[in-house]
């Protein structure tokens, strides 16, 4: 079951698990359950999309949970990518090719996803490290840029760069989903060997604040509701 960390003296959006078919974090998101790699979620309000999807071969997993809830293929309106690396995108090639429905990435991203430009750093490595047991990391022929600002399904797209040089946040009502911005739990910045520019990682998170939060979703650790004490922590960061 998903682990949820919420505060006292608040409405609280629990995470709801019917023998791992069906979890609900808040606000029409779902965390989409056994997908290997980083986290993926399936976003049904106001119309379904999916959020990163893991490392290669997960797209049956998450094929098998849109049918769970309910949802039909012709009714998925796309798959959105916080990032580049390998456990976030690992399967959106074969769900693109198995949905038919668009890929979405900030438009500096795409040269790595596309696989035009190599990833920067130790993250060139790591498709060629999982491929002997998730497979081969596939290059989409086509995805559709989102730029800072855009609005993508009733959720604004936040250019968060840092940990990668398009990363994106999408946030609504509170809610942000923000892929390896932050962690969960105790909340906290992905480690420095996996970052791209640190510097920027600060003016990200910096960035985020400047909104009101009441979930953080990461694309690793449990879903977290915002407090005021690592709120403040990174506020005086």
């Amino acid at each position: 079951m998903l682990s949820v960390i919420s505060r006292e003296g608040e409405q609280q959006h629990f995470s709801i698990d019917f023998g791992g078919m069906f979890l609900l974090i808040t606000d029409g998101v779902h965390l989409i359950d056994k997908v290997k790699g980083s986290h993926s979620f399936l976003v049904t309000d106001p119309k379904p999309f999916v959020v990163d999807t893991g490392l290669p071969g997960q797209e049956q997993v998450i094929l098998n949970y849109l049918k769970q809830t309910g949802i039909k293929l012709g009714e998925l309106n796309g798959t959105i990518l916080t990032h580049f690396d390998v456990d976030h995108v690992g399967s959106a090639v074969a769900l693109q090719q198995l949905t038919g429905c668009p890929l979405y990435a900030h438009e500096l991203e795409i040269p790595y996803i596309s696989g035009l430009s190599l990833r920067p750093g130790v993250k060139r490595w790591l498709p060629l490290l999982v491929r002997p047991i998730y497979g081969k990391l596939a290059n989409p022929l086509k995805i559709e840029p989102v730029r800072d600002n855009d609005t993508f399904l009733d959720w604004e797209i936040i250019h968060t760069p840092g940990h990668t040089p398009g990363h994106i946040v999408l946030y609504r009502n509170g809610v942000g989903i923000v892929g390896d911005l932050l962690q969960g739990g105790d909340i906290r910045l992905a480690p420095a060997l996996f970052t791209w520019n640190a510097s920027n990682l600060d003016k990200s998170v910096q960035k985020l604040l400047e909104r009101p939060l009441r979930w953080i979703l990461p694309g690793h650790g449990p879903a977290t509701a915002a407090s005021g004490h690592w709120l403040d922590h990174f506020k005086r960061t």
